[in-house]
């Protein structure tokens, strides 16, 4: 919740009076936290044996929704929001920027987007020297804001969502037609690629021998 409050200027004042000059960064819900701070345990210290690693693969990665069920998924969506309204609100001033729009949930590439964004700037609170603070703000979020200006231009101002522009390119792509015919290019070049399968270890890495 913002902090702001209404305050009159004293006479003279160079500029008005709007209570906390910075807000902090929205914590994410306890599930979120959880799930991010064990798998940056396990990165620290990747998991031994089997089955902790296969524990460790089903784990969902805040980072990208779509690896989220349940709790975590409805306090995903809740804290990007706020995520959202913050970046819009701390890091933006000028109009040239479009901003978040606040139809961003009908945006996957905003929904994906948004979610790393938010995820690397909370794993800068464990940090203990500003260096990547820095970096989020030099290199995360300014490549955030000029991916955001790229692919919404104009659209989406505010109450007005745009319907995605290239929706009847992806119809076409995903045409029954059409994916039938790159099958059938896929299943032409394996047979003129020829040669035998590579052998492929437990954890999905290429082997020298053959099965």
């Amino acid at each position: 919740m913002s902090t702001y409050a209404n305050v009159s200027n004293p006479p003279g004042a160079m500029m008005p009076l709007a209570g906390v000059m910075a807000e902090p960064f929205p914590s994410p819900a306890a599930s979120i936290r959880s799930a991010m701070e064990a798998l940056q345990a396990a990165a620290a210290d990747p998991p031994k044996d089997e089955e902790a690693l296969r524990r460790l693969v089903q784990m969902p990665r805040p980072w990208d929704p779509a690896t989220c069920r349940g709790r975590t998924r409805r306090e995903i969506w809740a804290w990007l929001d706020a995520v959202a309204l913050w970046i819009n609100t701390q890091h933006l001033w000028n109009v040239n920027r479009p901003g978040i729009p606040e139809c961003w949930p009908a945006h996957p590439h905003l929904v994906h987007d948004l979610a790393v964004l938010a995820c690397s700037r909370y794993y800068t609170s464990f940090a203990v020297t500003p260096d990547s603070l820095e970096d989020w703000h030099r290199y995360a979020l300014a490549g955030f804001l000029e991916r955001l200006r790229d692919r919404l231009g104009d659209g989406c101002q505010p109450g007005r969502h745009q319907p995605r522009p290239r929706r009847e390119r992806d119809v076409a792509h995903g045409a029954d037609a059409v994916r039938c015919g790159r099958d059938e290019r896929y299943a032409d070049d394996v047979i003129c690629a020829g040669g035998p399968e590579p052998h492929v270890t437990f954890d999905g890495r290429r082997g020298g021998g053959l099965t």
